[in-house]
């Protein structure tokens, strides 16, 4: 039912999330500039504040015109022709601050399900810091594109990013790239200096195999444009399929995915269901039955698969990211 629901949604083609692990690292203002750029070169875009106890897009992108419910439709607010979702539009003292998370993940299902994006091409999510039951609710309910991680490179950020990372994986989200913010400042001749360490970012991307892609300075917010036209060029470079992969199914007992990066790893269905994470199975003694027959294989957005076998389980959801560390 849940995917039933993803798909009847009435969403933007390109959805875009950026996440980090904890506050401070300039997530926000990284989703403010990216979004700005892409409406320099012409494409509607929207962004969805998924920060409801500390949203600052409002601060970032200001409304020129504020959000408006007709019916059960919801309106973004417009900034600077940019579509805006965010809890900071609610009216004084009535947001949703100090909210439990059970109302918090109802408010966030209303921002995805309610709001009506037009015709934007781009929606960027951007998320609440951590890794939470709004960040788990947004997996579950969007089908991204890719995720971008931003981090600084301080020991402690990296620390939370990585864990923002890991649960990104296991929602089977597609991990695109990560972004160092805060990386160095140039000194008035020329020398670059690096206040909170250095490396942070390729220590992450290599760790998860996901590209670095780009370390920005502190200030010089002019030199900073070229990083923004580079980085929309990756947010678009997922809208053409650049990480996308083909299944095929081999003979009854076995299927093969072909990688974007060109690689094929071919997997056996009763190995695969014996993996299966779902609540019966992880109480069950698992035993690789490999008499199992393959009988459809169903995507599930752009997370993974899931496969209807000849016999035993058949609820389990397996995300590419799990696919593909089982043939490394």
């Amino acid at each position: 039912m849940e995917k039933d629901n993803k798909e009847n949604l009435k969403l933007p083609p390109l959805i875009v999330g950026v996440l980090s692990g904890k506050g401070g690292v300039g997530k926000s203002t990284v989703v403010a500039e990216l979004t700005r750029t892409l409406k320099e070169r012409g494409f509607k875009v929207g962004v969805l504040d998924g920060d409801l106890y500390g949203p600052s897009m409002r601060h970032l992108l200001p409304e020129d015109t504020p959000p408006k419910l007709e019916g059960e439709k919801l309106y973004p607010a417009q900034s600077e022709g940019i579509s805006v979702m965010s809890a900071a539009f609610f009216p004084e003292k009535k947001g949703p601050v100090g909210v439990r998370a059970p109302i918090a993940n109802q408010i966030i299902a209303q921002f995805i399900e309610e709001a009506e994006w037009g015709d934007c091409e781009v929606l960027l999510v951007d998320f609440p810091p951590g890794t939470g039951d709004i960040q788990i609710t947004l997996m579950q309910k969007l089908f991204f594109n890719g995720i971008v991680l931003v981090t600084t490179p301080q020991e402690l950020s990296l620390l939370d990013a990585t864990k923002a990372a890991e649960m990104t994986l296991d929602m089977g989200a597609p991990l695109y790239g990560v972004v160092e913010n805060m990386s160095y400042f140039l000194d008035g001749k020329g020398g670059k200096h690096f206040p909170f360490g250095q490396g942070g970012g390729k220590v992450l991307s290599e760790k998860f195999s996901i590209p670095l892609l780009g370390e920005i300075p502190i200030g010089l917010q002019e030199s900073n444009q070229g990083f923004f036209q580079t980085l929309a060029e990756h947010v678009l470079g997922m809208a053409k399929g650049e990480k996308r992969c083909k299944i095929i199914g081999e003979d009854p007992y076995h299927f093969s995915i072909e990688w974007w990066d060109g690689k094929k790893s071919v997997y056996r269905y009763g190995v695969l269901q014996e993996k299966c994470i779902c609540i019966e199975c992880k109480e069950k003694v698992k035993i690789v039955a490999e008499e199992v027959k393959g009988l459809e294989i169903i995507p599930v957005g752009n997370y993974g698969i899931q496969c209807r076998f000849s016999t035993g389980c058949s609820k389990g959801i397996y995300p590419f990211s799990m696919l593909r560390a089982m043939d490394r």
